[in-house]
């Protein structure tokens, strides 16, 4: 794919053209404009770098205070039309953000006394397919699955059953609810969604996002008091924190509280991200026409730290003043080391994050030496995080070294530990481990994945599923033929699709022809 930035739109970011439901913006937003000028400047600079290295064709943002944006601009052009401008009033799909305002509407309903969080889900729909102890808690927060209240999973199905729940109370389909209560007290322009439900698919633009994003400012969609349950992480039910609160993400990044969402759709149609700050009322939203905003940087794990858009956000303004931009040096700087040590000592940031989020980069692009270089340069530079890092877990699996896959598998302990029922880390466990040889272990992972209670017969399950029978094929095609072609069988059987069903079929023709040749 070519970079398409040689179609640049709106040449400067401080001529803003859009307006919220009132007309234009207030003069307030000016002096905003000029005190934040140099911030915005170094933003554009960044994030142009990164949808080169991405290979986005066009991409828009809004930054935001909780009255007013602060700066917005667009880059690049139409998926597939060179010559057609992406701009800020580009519609896409939001995809996952979506559940996000699915959240507003269900703290709405709360603060109506009409919506008990912690009353069963299928209290108000009793034709739900779920356990009775799920309560509606559990599907805002992604505790549904598993170990009911105690493991976060990411289930968008589970999730989408937050639909039929918000219809049964507001006594309307979803789409006329969500433009009631959120489009139309928001000032958001509404636009068909045909693929609409609670957990993605609304269309809409980086300028509505912005109006979305102030109205937190106004208290037009909810009480403060309910934007700030939704600033708290939510807590299972042994009492650790979870990394949602209810349906946004929410973390403490250097000490920085941040609330956030991510939008992943189809490969080529749109991407989106969506950052807050509850305590400096700033806010961020992206949107992409491709979905690389999150996949190269496991933001599901429920760690926004790994997107260096977002810390590119954070670092320029929630650790940078107004006008006193905090930079960063040069991905592939040749003294990148020293160059970080020179920033680190005059300021309290640091850049660990960034960095594994430079190398997340570097291995979406195959750019492999290059990122075992910045993962080494973490680990030496940051050798005691406060907490095992998941997404280092994940990204060890296309790493060269043995000495960092072992210290992956080491990372994998830990996290087991803790979340013995999380079938990404189960899956990236086996995997390692089958890497190194360990096949007992790592079969024993995989069983694990193909025993987990309670699990929605989803995609994503069978996913899983297929995932794992392959590994355990891979695994037995030497010692026990019969095994691997039934593992593969099971595939096959499955109703999955795409390379792994390929795959499949290719393993159980070659073993076929195997056994055929043997047996002559």
């Amino acid at each position: 794919m070519k970079h398409p930035h040689q179609h640049w739109v709106f040449a400067t970011t401080l001529t803003l053209i859009f307006t919220f439901v009132n007309g234009c913006a207030s003069t307030g937003l000016a002096q905003s404009e000029r005190s934040w000028a140099t911030n915005v400047a170094a933003f554009e600079r960044e994030i142009r770098e990164l949808q080169s290295a991405l290979e986005i064709p066009g991409l828009a943002y809004v930054i935001v205070n909780d009255d007013a944006p602060v700066a917005s601009n667009a880059f690049g052009t139409m998926q597939g039309a060179p010559s057609e401008a992406f701009t800020p009033r580009t519609p896409l799909r939001i995809a996952s953000v979506t559940k996000a305002l699915t959240a507003v509407i269900a703290l709405q309903l709360v603060e109506e006394g009409r919506l008990n969080l912690d009353a069963p889900a299928r209290h108000y729909v009793p034709d739900l397919k779920l356990p009775d102890n799920v309560l509606v808690r559990h599907l805002l927060t992604h505790t549904s699955e598993g170990r009911i209240g105690e493991e976060y999973v990411y289930s968008t199905t589970r999730y989408a059953m937050l639909g039929p729940i918000i219809e049964a109370i507001a006594g309307h389909n979803f789409d006329q609810t969500l433009r009631e209560r959120v489009l139309e007290r928001a000032g958001m322009q509404a636009y068909p969604s045909p693929a609409l439900g609670a957990h993605a698919g609304l269309v809409s633009t980086a300028a509505d996002m912005g109006a979305f994003l102030t109205s937190f400012g106004s208290n037009r969609l909810l009480k403060s008091s309910s934007l700030e349950r939704l600033a708290l992480p939510s807590r299972s039910t042994s009492g650790d924190p979870l990394p949602v609160s209810l349906g946004f993400f929410t973390q403490t990044v250097q000490g920085q509280h941040v609330m956030w969402s991510f939008g992943q759709d189809d490969p080529e149609h749109s991407g989106a991200l969506l950052v807050h700050l509850p305590e400096r009322g700033l806010s961020l939203f992206v949107l992409a026409n491709a979905n690389v905003l999150s996949d190269p940087f496991r933001l599901l794990m429920g760690d926004v730290s790994k997107s260096p858009f977002a810390m590119s956000f954070l670092r320029l303004f929630a650790f940078s003043g107004p006008g006193d931009a905090r930079l960063r040096p040069e991905r592939d700087a040749v003294e990148l080391s020293q160059e970080l040590t020179d920033l680190e000592e005059r300021t309290a940031y640091r850049y660990r994050d960034e960095l594994i989020g430079w190398a997340l980069i570097d291995l979406w692009t195959g750019r492999v030496a290059a990122a075992q270089c910045k993962f080494d340069m973490a680990a030496s530079r940051y050798p005691n995080p406060q907490r095992p890092d998941p997404v280092v877990h994940f990204a060890a699996l296309r790493l060269p070294e043995e000495q960092t896959k072992e210290a992956a598998i080491r990372i994998g302990e830990q996290l087991l530990s803790r979340h013995p029922g999380n079938r990404w880390m189960l899956l990236v466990q086996g995997y390692l481990l089958q890497q190194r040889a360990q096949f007992e272990k790592s079969s024993a992972h995989f069983h694990r994945i193909l025993d987990l209670p309670n699990q929605e017969p989803d995609f994503m399950d069978r996913l899983f599923k297929a995932w794992s029978w392959m590994a355990l094929a891979q695994m037995s095609e030497g010692h026990d033929p019969n095994q691997a072609r039934r593992y593969l069988q099971q595939i096959i059987a499955s109703g999955i699709t795409g390379n792994t069903l390929e795959e499949a079929k290719r393993r159980l023709d070659h073993l076929k022809q195997t056994t055929t040749n043997g047996e002559r």
